[in-house]
């Protein structure tokens, strides 16, 4: 999976399972126990409010949802930029947990993958191009 929004090696040696945060600008904004109190600048969101995913053994808090992608009034997504496009993560049923992930490159190009609970592996759903 490509975390490279989170800059740098992000998934790399550090054993510690620790959490970490992402700013706005995809960069790592923090490290944190797992299991930590957070302490927000911000006091419209909190950690409860904020997606996750789980990667190569590690839980990665993306911060908080900023896009209600299905219209029901609930923010389940968020997105990030980098260098090939955008990727639109999203928490379909309300737990926190990211289970959808949307890619558009910069050539209007997508493909979208969901989480399989049962596996814990994400399946392809959908490619195509906008536009």
């Amino acid at each position: 999976m490509d975390m490279s929004f989170l800059g740098g090696d992000a998934l790399g040696d550090d054993p510690s399972g620790d959490r970490v945060s992402i700013d706005t600008d995809g960069a790592v904004a923090g490290r944190h126990e797992a299991g930590a109190v957070f302490d927000l600048a911000d006091d419209s969101t909190s950690p409860d409010d904020h997606l996750w995913i789980h990667a190569d053994g590690r839980i990665w808090d993306l911060g908080p949802a900023d896009v209600d992608t299905d219209d029901d009034g609930i923010r389940d997504s968020l997105t990030r930029t980098g260098d090939g496009g955008i990727t639109v993560y999203t928490d379909t049923d309300r737990d926190g947990q990211v289970d959808k992930i949307t890619d558009v490159d910069t050539e209007g190009v997508f493909s979208s993958r969901v989480l399989d609970p049962a596996s814990g592996t994400w399946k392809s759903t959908d490619t195509g191009r906008l536009g």
